[in-house]
């Protein structure tokens, strides 16, 4: 800093301060453990084999245990000895100012640490709570548990989805719903489908006598968890398209993107035989309009 310019040294000494101050500190103490219990939970929803059900349910365990943390005297001691840790390895000292209105380091850093919980469980709430109805209707219309229930059961997932059925009428789809059940009565829970893959398997030859069933069984084994794939996409053309590249074409954006994005399958290539296949054919470049 001191053989750089007034300016950058400045930021520098500024950009110091900031990330040695309490508030900081405390902030990033309290997000990365909260974080380090999401972190697994997040990966598997933005894989691409993801299952919907299995999702809901990790998110409610989820919730559940940091419901739990919140209230849990004895885990928030975990986080005030990471914070002391922390602070120690760099000699930081943990002082408040005196117009601060917490009475300690450690009344601050619970306040903290109980918003963010508060807080995150609301946006999870916010993001998968109102879909889980209908969830739990189409589960209820899964062989391994259709055969103990009725229709109202699974009536809201019908109604929710009656734009994309093939019929709308109510009583037309308790009809099939009272002989999709039948089926499923005298058949042995080990050969039951319990998820709506295989349901939908089990319906692939049956599709005629329960066009909606398998309909709705199709809408849900395509329904993505997250839109992580399609935001990866609009992080990939951010990458792609320079200054260098601002004039490059469809096509061509196209392909690059997806070599970025399907990273693994491009890696296995082989290059020479990707350039023996550029040699081979036959370009014509026109450098007249004639």
């Amino acid at each position: 800093m001191e053989n750089a310019d007034a300016e950058t040294s400045a930021n520098a000494r500024a950009y110091f301060k900031c990330i040695k101050d309490l508030d900081f500190i405390i902030c990033l103490s309290v997000v990365s453990h909260i974080f380090a219990i999401l972190k697994p939970y997040t990966e598997v929803l933005q894989s691409k084999n993801c299952d919907l059900a299995q999702c809901y349910d990790n998110i409610e365990k989820v919730a559940l245990y940091l419901a739990e943390l919140k209230y849990d005297v004895t885990k928030f001691n975990e986080p005030e000895t990471e914070l002391e840790n922390f602070a120690g390895e760099r000699d930081i000292i943990l002082t408040f100012p005196r117009t601060n209105k917490y009475e300690n380091v450690s009344a601050y850093l619970k306040n903290m640490y109980e918003t963010f919980i508060e807080t995150t469980l609301t946006e999870l709430g916010n993001r998968f709570s109102k879909h889980q109805k209908i969830l739990t209707n189409v589960f209820n219309l899964l062989p391994s548990y259709v055969v103990e229930k009725e229709f109202n059961n699974v009536k809201q997932a019908f109604d929710f989805y009656k734009d994309d059925l093939p019929s709308n009428d109510m009583n037309l789809l308790a009809t099939e719903f009272d002989m999709w059940q039948h089926k499923w009565k005298k058949t042995s829970i080990a050969k039951k489908p319990s998820n709506v893959i295989d349901s939908l398997n089990a319906l692939l030859s049956l599709r005629s006598f329960y066009p909606n069933l398998y309909c709705l069984f199709e809408l849900f084994a395509i329904l993505p968890v997250t839109v992580s794939t399609a935001e990866r996409s609009f992080s990939t053309m951010k990458r792609i398209i320079t200054i260098l590249r601002n004039s490059i074409g469809d096509e061509r954006l196209s392909n690059l993107a997806l070599i970025h994005i399907h990273h693994d399958i491009a890696s296995n290539l082989n290059v020479e035989d990707v350039i023996n296949i550029f040699c081979k054919d036959k370009r014509r470049i026109k450098f007249t309009n004639k």
